[in-house]
């Protein structure tokens, strides 16, 4: 397993196309800051639910080490998924009614080796990627309409860093499961949506009680 000691505070651009290299500061930097916020997980933490059906922390890691694959196949190899691919990657991308296969009962070095591998498969697929591919546009069942390259990697580093459920945050009183979504998701992002690191943590603690 890799060890993840700090963030870099720079964007190194050298000699490479600028936009590729910015892009790259980007997707390392919040690869990063997730490695270290969840290095010290227990299982208990990352199987934890609020309530049965519910994500967990361990659900939602492997969810984005899943839309990373997806990424890679679908917009910059342009491919559909093959059968044997859509039936690995399809609990972790959809959740939902597959969150209970996502519950592994898997130490914390189970889900940073996937985070890893999907990154691996990333930074591989960037070395095809040029500023051009950038401006490639798709249509998007999910985002209704059509959408580039740049947009989907931008909205893949965006949903890395912003917990799922972060918009009911200030809609209801926030039960512990929200909180500790934002643990490994959040890196004090915007607005409403920010949490503070102390009360990251304090959350934790109370988990483990």
């Amino acid at each position: 397993m890799q060890t993840i000691n700090k963030r870099d505070f720079f964007i190194e651009f050298g000699d490479k196309d600028h936009a590729i290299a910015y892009f790259s500061g980007i997707i390392k930097d919040t690869r990063t800051t997730t490695l270290l916020t969840i290095k010290n997980l227990t299982t208990q933490e990352l199987d934890w639910q609020y309530q049965q059906g519910w994500n967990t922390i361990g659900a939602l890691l492997l969810h984005i080490a899943a839309v990373e694959q997806y990424f890679c196949i679908r917009y910059v190899d342009n491919r559909e998924l093959t059968e044997q691919e859509n039936t690995e990657l399809t609990p972790a991308l959809d959740m939902g009614i597959h969150i209970p296969s996502l519950i592994t009962g898997k130490g914390i070095n189970h889900y940073i080796d996937a985070l890893l591998a999907s990154r691996q498969k990333l930074l591989v697929a960037f070395e095809n990627i040029n500023f051009e591919h950038f401006a490639t546009t798709f249509e998007s069942k999910d985002y209704g309409g059509e959408c580039n390259v740049a947009w989907l990697l931008y909205h893949m580093m965006e949903d890395e860093n912003l917990s799922q459920g972060a918009d009911q945050y200030d809609k209801e009183i926030i039960p512990f499961q929200k909180c500790a979504l934002n643990i490994f998701c959040s890196r004090l992002g915007f607005g409403q949506r920010r949490i503070h690191r102390n009360l990251q943590f304090t959350v934790l603690k109370t988990i483990k009680r």
